[in-house]
Order: structure tokens, then C-alpha cells, then sequence
């Protein structure tokens, strides 16, 4: 009886449950920078909030369909299986799982990576309609996607004190999903007019009392808004915007979430100096901002941003 009393107790641990003692665990064993655990924490909550059955029946389908789903670029996806691989090695040595399902999960390919932004003006224009249509929170989440270009889980990861209106200092305090560092996105109202005045609003509606730590973001059961029900959300607005296509039968959206990040960092790179959208993207490799302006010069891209400021430059009538 006691055997199954110890498989119930098991039974009962999850991803969730585990992550904050297993950072505590290895920081205090092998010393780790704050910057790493930041990383680790990241990565793994991201998880948490996907698989949430218990430790000992995660398998390594569980975790291939996960992957799957999250369409993210090769070093990103090999970041959060070498961050899934330690905490299961920790939680066997815990007796908290029999088996590692990270094990045969095997590592993505690096590739040279071609940004796909959303080149049709028209598809842009529905797309921004059906967005202006979508209910809170998730309008303003794929606002912030769409204008400033900022990774899924960054926006997801948000707290209340990590945005700053003070005016003449608007600025996210955003944590980097590779590096685990915070970097700082200013807030211009020229370029990002529809993000400055969504959060403005939104802060107004959470109200003044809440602390600092407050997710941003949450569902409507109270918890930290997820990326499965932000894709859910998605494929609504894709539908909306019609701009599906039919794929083995079924109708499938012609663009992922990172395909706004694309989309945005062309428009922005159109308007600010290179150097400058490669703060805001949060880009480590110069080369990666760099790849925007060719794209941007190539197809005469001149983005959300110029277009609004050349319709304020227009004389009235025209």
C-alpha cells in the first residue's frame, strides 16, 4: 500500500510544480548566473504551461507534438530541449520520473534563417482588421506582436511593472527569451502608435493597486495567458482576415504568430536605423537585423509606420 501511497504523491508533481525547486537546486549546486536561470525559468514555464500531466507520463510524443506546435526557429527549439533534457535528469534523480522522454528527442537543424514578413499590402490590411476586432487581451497581445516585432513569449511573459508610460519615457521592460536578460523597448508614438495607446488603455482597465510581478496578461480563468489559447486566438483571426489556406483537406493559417515579428521588423527597419531595430528585436547578431533591410530594399517595403506618416504629409482632399 505504501508503493501506491509513493505513486499517488508522484502522480501529483508536474513541469509546474517542480520548476521553481529545480532552479533553486541547481543554482545553489553548480552556481549558475542569474541571467541562465532566467533562461531556464523561460524556457520551462513556457513548457509548464503546455504539458501539465504528471512527470512520470510525459513521453517523448508529449514533448515532439509541443515542439511541433511552437514553430520556432532551430536555436530556439534546441534551447528549450537542452532545458527540458536537465530538469527530467533532475527529476529521475529526485524519483520524481522513471525515464527521460528528452532523450530521443533529437537536436533541429541550423539552417540559415530568411525572414518571411508579410509582404501584400492587402493581406496586411486584413490582417490588422481582424486584430482590431479580436477581444482583450488578446487584441492588444498581437498588437504589441504585429507593430513592435517582440517574440511571442516575451509578450506572454510581460508583468504589469514592466511597462512605463511616464510620458516622454514609454518604454517595455522586455525579458529576452534567449539570453534570459531584460532589454528596453522605447515606445514611439510615431511607429507604434496602436501598442502605445492599447497598453495605456489597458493599464487604466487592470487599475492602480496591482503589484509589480502581475502577469499583464491573463486568461479568463485568472492564470498567465498561454501560447496555446494565444494560438487558438490566431487561427481565429486568420480565419477572419481569410487568409487560410486548404492543406491536406483542412483549412490551415497562411502565417504563423512569428510571421508578425517578420512582418513588423521590415516595417520598422523601413523607419529606424539599423542599429536601433536591432535593440528593439533584441538581436545578438547584427546579421540577423541586417537580413530586414535587404528584404526592405528589395521589395520597396516601406511599412505600417512611413505609410501613416505619409498619409499625415498628404494635404486634405487628396
Amino acid at each position: 500500500m505504501s508503493t501506491d501511497g509513493n505513486l499517488t504523491t508522484q502522480r501529483s508533481r508536474t513541469i509546474a510544480s517542480e520548476l521553481e525547486i529545480f532552479l533553486s537546486a541547481i543554482q545553489s549546486e553548480q552556481d549558475l548566473s542569474n541571467n541562465t536561470i532566467t533562461s531556464y525559468r523561460c524556457d520551462l514555464r513556457t513548457v509548464a504551461a503546455a504539458i501539465t500531466k504528471p512527470l512520470d507520463t510525459i513521453s517523448t510524443a508529449d514533448i515532439q507534438d509541443f515542439l511541433a506546435s511552437r514553430d520556432e526557429q532551430p536555436g530556439t527549439t534546441n534551447r528549450r530541449i537542452a532545458s527540458l533534457g536537465r530538469f527530467f535528469r533532475w527529476a529521475i534523480i529526485q524519483g520524481h520520473a522513471r525515464h527521460n522522454p528528452v532523450d530521443e528527442v533529437g537536436a533541429r537543424d541550423h539552417t540559415e534563417h530568411r525572414p518571411q514578413p508579410i509582404t501584400s499590402e492587402r493581406e496586411r490590411h486584413a490582417l490588422d482588421g481582424a486584430i482590431a476586432a479580436c477581444p482583450q487581451p488578446y487584441r492588444l497581445i498581437f498588437t504589441l506582436l504585429r507593430e513592435i516585432g517582440v517574440r511571442t513569449d516575451e509578450v506572454l511573459n510581460l508583468n504589469v511593472g514592466d511597462v512605463i508610460l511616464e510620458h516622454g519615457r514609454e518604454v517595455l521592460l522586455v525579458q529576452d527569451a534567449k539570453s534570459g536578460t531584460k532589454r528596453m523597448v522605447a515606445l514611439t508614438p510615431d511607429a507604434m502608435p496602436r501598442s502605445l495607446r492599447g497598453l495605456r488603455s489597458w493599464l487604466r482597465e487592470l487599475g492602480d493597486n496591482l503589484a509589480p510581478e502581475t502577469p499583464l496578461f491573463c486568461s479568463s480563468r485568472g492564470k498567465r495567458a498561454s501560447y496555446d489559447t494565444l494560438h487558438r486566438r490566431w487561427v481565429q483571426v486568420c480565419m477572419q482576415a481569410r487568409l487560410v489556406d486548404v492543406v491536406a483537406g483542412r483549412e490551415t493559417p497562411r502565417y504563423t504568430l512569428h510571421h508578425l515579428r517578420h512582418t513588423a521588423a521590415a516595417e520598422l527597419i523601413a523607419f529606424y536605423p539599423e542599429q536601433v531595430v536591432r535593440r528593439i528585436l533584441g538581436h545578438r547578431d547584427p546579421r540577423s537585423t541586417r537580413r530586414y533591410a535587404e528584404i526592405a530594399r528589395s521589395n520597396g517595403y516601406t511599412g505600417h509606420a512611413n505609410s501613416q506618416l505619409a498619409q499625415r504629409r498628404e494635404p486634405q482632399g487628396r
